[in-house]
C-alpha cells in the first residue's frame, strides 16, 4: 500500500505546484487554456470532418436531395409491394411557396439568410455572449440552411459531445448545401422536409391538415400560423393549443412587420382570431408497412457496412434503389388472411369475456382507476363536480372515433368508459412465415394493422411460454436423457428457489410421464424437474446454438417461458428442429440493384453450424408431433392439413400472451395473439390459450398452402413409427420405466388408433367462436421467488 501514498503524496504536491503557478502568471494560464481550448475545437472538427463521427454526405449526394428518388420493394416475383419516399412526405415546387411563407420563415427563424453562405456569424456571437457568458436565454444560432441539414439528415447519438457533434456536422452540410443551391432552392428543400408535428411533414400537409388548403392558397395569417408552429410543434399545436399558436402567430407577424415585409395596417389586419380547418388524418390500414419497416432495418445494418464508391451511406429515401426480396405474395397474402379472420373473432370474445384478474377489484376497479387519472376528471374534480355528474359524463354516449382493423377510424357511439375499454382490450398480433432451410422471410405479417399500432410484434419481445419448452428437451437430449426418459409427476417445493412450486395447470398430480409425454401435454412440474436434471446454463447454451440471441435470465423458471423472446428469434429456433438441425439466419433480402440497374449486393445464406446432434433432433421432431396429435395443440388435427406438422403452444400466465409455432420440414410458422396492457386478459384459460388464439392463425396458413398443385410441403420421416413408451403411467418413474419398454399392448394400441385414422375428421368451418373444450398448457401458479426475476409465466 506503500506506492499508493506515495501517489497521493506527489499528485498534491503537483497540484500546489499548479496552483502557485496559476496564482502568479493569470494572464498567461488564460492564454493557455484559450489556445488549449481552440486547439481541440480544431481537433474535434477536424475529426468531423473526415468523418470520424458518420461520413458527411458528398456534393453528388446532396445534389439528388431536391428530386429525391424512390426506392422499391419487390417479392419473390417480383411485383413491388412497397415504396420508401424522404420522409414519406410530399413535394411542393417553388411556384407553390408564397413570399408570405418565404418572409414569415426568414423574418422569424434567420433574418440573415440572404446575407450569409449557411452560418451567421452574428448570431453565434449573440448566442455566445448572452447565452454563454451572461447566462441569458437568446435562442439558437442555428440558419435556415443547417436546418435542413437535421431535417434531412437527423442526429444521431455520440458517446460523447452529442449535441457539439451534430452542430458541427451540420455547419459543414450547409456550407457544402449553400455551394449547391440557390437560397430559394435551400427555403423550399426546407418547407418540403421540417416537421410540423402530428407526424406530418412538409408543408403540403400541414397546410391540407390544418386549413384543407394547398400552400399556395395559404393566407397571410394561415401562414405565419404554421411558421410559428415550427419552435415547438406539440407546444404550438393550432389543434390542441390554440391560444399559444395565436399568441404566437403574432409574434412571427410582429417579426414581419420589424424586418419590413408587412407594413403597420397589414400587420393590425392579419391579427384576426384563429380559424382553422382541421383534417383528421386518413390512416389508411396496412400490413405491408411492418414488413416495409423490417427490410429498411435489415437494409441499414447492410448499407453501414458497404457505403456506395462515392462514400455516402445508401439511402433508401433518396437513392432508387431496386429491393428483391424473398416476400412470397400468396404466402404474405394467406398470413394477413388468417390473423384478420381470427381478430375478428377473438375480439368480438375479449369484448364480452375480458377480465383483470391481476388488479385488486378486478376490471371494475381497474377502470374507475383509468378514469380518476383522465386529466378531464381530475379537472371536473378541481371544479367541484360531484361523482354523480362525473359518472353521468363517463356514462353518456356519443360519437367517438374508434379504429376499425382493415378500415380505419369510424364514428362509434360510445360512452367514455366504452372507449377506455375498447383501448385496454384491444388484441393485437403477428404471423411469421420463414424458410426453414434458408432463413428467407416469406410471410411477415408483424401487427393487426399498422395505421393503428406501429409495434412491430414480430421483432418485439414477449414472454414465450411454453413454446420454450423445446429447446430444454432438446440440451436434455443432448446430455444423454430419451423420450422414454420418466419422470415422476410430484408438486415440489424448490427451498433453493425461494419455495417456488411450479404447478400444472389442471391441478393433478401423481404418477409420472415420459419425456415424450410431458411434452405434448405440457406439463409443468416434469418440464421443471428435466430443467433442474440438465441444467440452466447447458439449456442457456442450446437456446444461443439455436439462434436466440438475447440474453436470457440464468433461472430455472426460463423453461416456463417466463423470458422474453421475439417471435423472429423463436421461429429462428424451430426452424433449426424442422430442418434437422442445422441453424439458419432469417433474411429478407435477396438482391439490390442500384438506379442503374447494377448489383450492388446479393444474398448468400451461409451454413451456421449444427445445433444438436441428428439423432436427438429428429427424436424432439418426433416428441412434438405427440404435442399436435394427442396434446396441447390437438386442436391442429380438426384442419385436416394433409400433412404431418410438428409444433408447440404457449400461455403465458394469466392468459396475457398466446403462442403456437407450427412446422414442416420446409417451412415454420408461427403466431403470438395477446393485449399490450397486461393488467387485461380473457377470463378463461380455454379462451386465452395459445391453442384457441394463435394455433389457428397458424392452422390456416398451412391449410391453405396444402392446396398448392405443386405442394411446398412434405411430410417428416421418423426412424420409429411411435415411442415404445407410454406418455403417462400412474406407477412412479422408476417403476415405470421398465415395465413400458417391455409392454407391446401399448405399441398394438397405437397401431390400431392410427388404423382409423383414415376416417375423415370434421372439418372446423371457424377458426375461433367460443372455444371447444380443450387440453390446455400448464399455468404457473403461486410462484413469487425474487430470483425467478419476474412473475412466472404460464407455459
Amino acid at each position: 500500500m506503500g506506492w499508493i501514498q506515495n501517489f497521493k503524496g506527489n499528485l498534491g504536491s503537483k497540484l500546489q505546484q499548479l496552483f502557485r503557478y496559476i496564482k502568479k502568471h493569470p494572464i498567461k494560464t488564460f492564454f493557455y487554456l484559450v489556445l488549449l481550448g481552440v486547439m481541440g475545437v480544431a481537433i474535434l472538427m477536424s475529426m468531423i470532418y473526415f468523418g470520424v463521427f458518420g461520413k458527411l454526405p458528398t456534393a453528388a449526394y446532396l445534389k439528388g436531395l431536391k428530386n429525391p428518388v424512390t426506392s422499391t420493394i419487390y417479392a419473390s416475383n417480383k411485383e413491388p409491394v412497397g415504396y420508401y419516399f424522404l420522409q414519406n412526405r410530399s413535394n411542393v415546387d417553388s411556384t407553390q411557396i408564397s413570399p408570405n411563407l418565404k418572409n414569415a420563415l426568414v423574418a422569424t427563424e434567420d433574418t440573415r439568410f440572404f446575407e450569409h453562405g449557411g452560418i451567421d456569424y452574428k448570431s453565434y456571437a449573440r448566442v455566445f455572449v448572452k447565452s454563454i457568458i451572461l447566462g441569458q436565454n437568446a435562442g439558437g444560432g442555428s440558419t435556415i440552411t443547417q436546418q435542413v441539414a437535421k431535417n434531412l439528415f437527423g442526429r444521431e447519438k455520440q458517446f460523447f459531445l452529442s449535441t457539439p457533434i451534430n452542430k458541427i456536422r451540420e455547419v459543414f452540410i450547409a456550407m457544402r448545401l449553400e455551394n449547391i443551391y440557390d437560397k430559394d432552392d435551400i427555403l423550399l428543400l426546407y418547407f418540403n422536409t421540417v416537421s410540423f408535428g402530428e407526424n406530418t411533414y412538409g408543408i403540403e400537409k400541414a397546410a391540407n391538415r390544418f386549413f384543407n388548403k394547398s400552400p399556395e392558397e395559404l393566407t397571410l395569417t394561415e401562414c405565419a400560423t404554421l411558421v410559428g408552429l415550427l419552435k415547438a410543434p406539440t407546444y404550438y399545436n393550432p389543434r390542441t393549443f390554440p391560444e399559444r399558436a395565436e399568441e404566437r402567430r403574432n409574434v412571427v407577424l410582429s417579426q414581419m412587420e420589424k424586418y419590413n415585409y408587412l407594413t403597420p395596417e397589414e400587420l393590425a389586419t392579419a391579427k384576426t382570431p384563429l380559424k382553422l380547418n382541421y383534417q383528421t388524418p386518413k390512416k389508411s390500414s396496412s400490413f405491408s408497412n411492418y414488413y416495409k419497416e423490417y427490410v429498411a432495418s435489415e437494409f441499414k445494418i447492410w448499407a453501414e457496412e458497404n457505403p456506395a464508391p462515392d462514400g455516402h451511406i445508401y439511402d433508401l429515401e433518396a437513392d432508387g434503389l431496386s429491393l428483391y426480396t424473398s416476400l412470397n405474395v400468396d404466402i404474405q397474402h394467406y398470413a394477413e388472411l388468417a390473423i384478420q379472420r381470427q381478430i375478428d373473432q377473438l375480439q368480438n370474445l375479449m369484448d364480452r369475456y375480458w377480465s383483470a384478474s391481476t388488479t385488486e377489484g378486478g376490471k371494475e376497479a381497474l377502470l374507475k382507476k383509468i378514469e380518476e387519472d383522465m386529466g378531464v376528471i381530475q379537472n371536473m374534480r378541481k371544479a367541484g363536480k360531484t361523482d354523480t355528474e362525473i359518472n353521468t359524463f363517463i356514462q353518456q354516449k356519443k360519437e367517438r372515433k374508434y379504429w376499425v382493423v382493415g378500415k380505419g377510424y369510424e364514428d362509434k357511439m360510445q360512452s367514455l368508459e366504452d372507449s377506455i375499454t375498447k383501448s385496454i382490450n384491444r388484441l393485437h398480433a403477428g404471423v411469421l412465415v420463414m424458410s426453414s432451410t434458408s432463413g428467407r422471410i416469406m410471410g411477415y405479417v408483424g401487427g393487426i394493422d399498422y395505421g393503428f399500432s406501429q409495434t412491430d410484434n414480430i421483432t418485439t419481445p414477449r414472454q414465450v411460454g411454453s413454446t420454450f419448452k423445446p429447446i430444454t428437451y432438446l440440451a436434455a437430449l443432448q446430455t444423454g436423457q430419451e423420450p422414454c426418459s420418466f419422470y415422476d409427476n410430484r408438486l415440489l417445493t424448490y427451498s433453493k428457489y425461494e419455495d417456488w412450486r411450479p404447478r400444472n395447470s389442471d391441478h393433478t398430480y401423481g404418477g409420472s410421464f415420459s419425456m415424450h409425454g410431458a411434452l405434448a401435454g405440457s406439463i409443468n412440474t416434469v418440464s421443471v424437474a428435466i430443467q433442474m436434471r440438465t441444467g440452466t446454463e447447458r439449456v442457456l447454451e442450446q437456446a444461443k446454438k439455436m439462434g436466440i440471441e438475447k440474453e436470457l435470465p440464468n433461472v430455472p423458471s426460463i423453461v416456463l417461458g417466463t423470458a422474453d423472446i421475439s417471435l423472429m428469434e423463436m421461429v429462428r429456433a424451430y426452424a433449426s428442429i424442422s430442418n434437422g438441425g442445422n441453424k439458419v439466419k432469417p433474411f429478407a433480402i435477396e438482391r439490390i440493384e442500384d438506379e442503374q440497374g447494377n448489383v450492388i449486393y446479393e444474398a448468400k445464406p451461409a451454413y451456421e453450424g449444427r445445433i444438436a446432434s441428428y439423432k436427438n433432433v429428429k427424436a424432439l421432431q418426433k416428441m412434438m408431433e405427440g404435442v399436435v396429435q394427442g396434446g396441447t395443440g390437438s386442436r391442429l388435427a380438426g384442419y385436416n392439413i394433409p400433412f404431418n406438422l410438428i409444433g408447440k403452444t404457449g400461455t403465458t400466465q394469466n392468459n396475457g400472451d398466446g403462442w403456437f409455432i407450427g412446422c414442416s420440414p420446409e417451412l415454420v410458422v408461427g403466431a403470438w395473439v395477446g393485449t399490450f396492457d397486461k393488467r387485461v386478459q380473457f377470463s378463461s384459460t380455454n379462451m386465452g390459450s395459445g391453442a384457441n388464439t394463435a394455433l389457428p392463425m397458424v392452422a390456416s396458413v398451412f391449410k391453405d398452402l396444402s392446396y398448392w398443385r405443386r405442394p411446398i410441403l412434405t411430410n417428416f420421416q421418423y426412424e420409429m413409427d411411435y415411442f415404445p413408451c407410454w406418455p403417462y403411467s400412474e406407477l412412479s418413474a422408476t417403476e415405470a420405466y421398465p415395465l413400458a419398454l417391455s409392454d407391446t399392448t401399448y405399441r398394438h394400441f397405437l397401431r390400431m388408433r392410427d388404423s382409423i385414422r383414415g376416417i375423415p375428421l370434421l372439418e372446423m368451418e371457424n377458426d375461433s367462436l367460443v372455444p371447444f373444450q380443450q387440453k390446455l398448457d400448464s399455468i404457473v401458479k403461486d410462484s413469487s421467488a425474487s430470483q425467478l426475476k419476474k412473475p412466472l409465466s404460464p407455459s
